[in-house]
């Protein structure tokens, strides 16, 4: 942390699977670039919370049980809201907290996209414009050719669901031009019915891409 934050003018995520880690850093952080983004606190691990309206840090919430990882929107949406009301009850600002769903490769489930966005909707429709909704994009397309494609286009349909923030690689991918897509080609339809699981194992997309219709 030391290191970093002497390296650059902006605030740090303070990241780690160990709470003490986590504690240890937003310890070291000097506020100097801005408040530090815990990442993250899940029903896991409550006492992150904690931490965070302790070090007045912006605070990652993600929809993970307590147990395990979700298996649909509907336990997305369930670990999510426990998690921000406890949040919300420790005096932690609702502007606060970037509530992640957790994105999963389609690759396994052809699902997996739509439950994300369905998940994204929900929390966006139970708590309003201010808070913030992200998700690991790029994990969506993970076995999937044509990788940059298909994470333009998700990041689109997020974006269209409520969510408004995301890890992504600012230095190879544009958010205006992802926004402006041309959603009437091929490409983008074929890529949006497989995100949607209306492509089922991913089919059209895989014999779209060895015909070379991706392009």
């Amino acid at each position: 942390v030391t290191t970093v934050q002497d390296m650059t003018d902006k605030p740090l995520s303070i990241d780690s699977s160990l709470i003490h880690t986590i504690e240890a850093g937003l310890e070291t952080y000097r506020n100097i670039a801005g408040r530090p983004l815990l990442n993250s606190a899940s029903l896991e691990r409550v006492e992150a919370l904690d931490l965070a309206k302790q070090y007045e840090a912006h605070v990652v919430i993600t929809g993970a049980g307590e147990s395990g990882m979700p298996e649909n929107a509907e336990q997305r949406i369930a670990n999510a809201t426990k998690m921000v009301d406890i949040a919300l009850d420790k005096g932690i600002a609702i502007s606060d907290i970037q509530v992640d769903l957790l994105v999963f490769p389609i690759s396994v489930d052809s699902s997996f996209g739509q439950h994300y966005l369905d998940a994204v909707r929900e929390i966006r429709t139970k708590y309003g414009p201010d808070i913030h909704i992200t998700g690991g994009m790029s994990n969506v397309s993970f076995g999937i050719p044509c990788r940059s494609l298909v994470n333009d286009v998700f990041v689109d349909l997020a974006v269209d669901a409520g969510a408004d923030g995301g890890i992504i690689d600012p230095v190879t991918r544009n958010i205006d031009e992802i926004l402006n897509m041309d959603r009437s080609t091929k490409p983008y339809g074929l890529a949006k019915d497989m995100l949607l699981g209306q492509d089922r194992n991913c089919k059209n997309f895989l014999r779209a891409f060895r015909q070379g219709e991706l392009a």
